[in-house]
């Protein structure tokens, strides 16, 4: 079952199609020439055992004539697998079959460890034939931290966050990236917000919490909404662990409070109560 954080790394490319041949071009020099669209795939890289040779996404770009130029299999990866390896050729060789044009694989992950162990070459045969992986990796992830590029591609902005999210350029970076998620639907918002969120140190997503709560333009959909939520969460969490049940009237009222200042009394308040009415009157 793919995790909420494969599938999330996923969506980035499945949102903003250019992102993978965008990322292609500046970090691996490949050439994208006469790019005029982008395509999504069938993901079924086999007719037999359709379930064995599910690749994750396959893209195709083509010039303004509508003639493939490059095929891309893009794939997640969190951790070392070997099976994966014995499966990417599949893809290659389907995709490129499909649209006769080159193709390449392109494997996004967010561990290091993983990058290392991804991007050796996949040997083919015992003459030198090898498939190379190529590995977007953390330290390939964009660095974002121009709040113009953000808006255009929260995306890419996101990938940032993830990767540099708790480094030198904290404050630029998350800046960005909240600048970003102002120009996605709320359903994306959410999603990239918990991305970044579950990726950062402890300090840095206080820090993103603080800048969302002390700017203006943030307050509103983006503070508000989630911040809240994640407060909301962490009163029941509390309670929940010290054998306090909330009736049916007090998690809807906990639920639908955005008022980050009684949620935080609330949380202070479910260290050390003993009766939920005391929270809730």
């Amino acid at each position: 079952m793919p995790s909420h954080l494969h599938e999330g790394l996923l969506d980035l490319f499945r949102t903003d199609l250019l992102l993978a041949p965008s990322l292609l071009a500046e970090e691996f020099s490949i050439p994208l020439p006469g790019l005029s669209q982008m395509r999504a795939e069938p993901c079924d890289f086999t007719d037999v055992g359709p379930k064995e040779f599910r690749g994750d996404l396959a893209l195709s770009t083509h010039d303004d004539r509508d003639m493939p130029v490059l095929g891309v299999c893009v794939e997640v990866q969190l951790a070392k697998e070997d099976v994966r390896r014995w499966k990417w050729p599949v893809y290659l060789t389907t995709l490129r079959s499909r649209l006769c044009c080159p193709v390449v694989l392109l494997v996004v992950t967010p561990s290091r460890k993983v990058a290392k162990w991804a991007e050796q070459p996949i040997e083919l045969d015992t003459v030198g034939s090898v498939i190379q992986p190529l590995v977007l990796g953390p330290d390939r992830f964009p660095v974002v931290i121009d709040p113009e590029e953000a808006r255009r591609c929260p995306e890419r902005a996101t990938l940032s966050a993830i990767a540099h999210g708790a480094g030198p350029q904290m404050e630029e970076v998350l800046g960005a990236f909240l600048a970003g998620l102002m120009k996605t639907d709320d359903e994306h918002a959410k999603m990239y917000f918990d991305l970044v969120d579950d990726a950062l140190t402890v300090a840095a997503s206080r820090r993103l919490e603080e800048l969302m709560e002390s700017m203006p333009e943030y307050s509103g959909r983006i503070a508000t909404k989630y911040v809240a939520n994640e407060r909301a969460h962490a009163v029941l969490t509390v309670l929940t662990a010290r054998g306090l049940e909330l009736s049916a009237a007090q998690r809807d009222q906990l639920a639908a409070c955005t008022d980050l200042d009684q949620l935080t009394a609330w949380l202070t308040q479910a260290v050390t109560a003993t009766r939920t009415d005391e929270l809730f009157g």
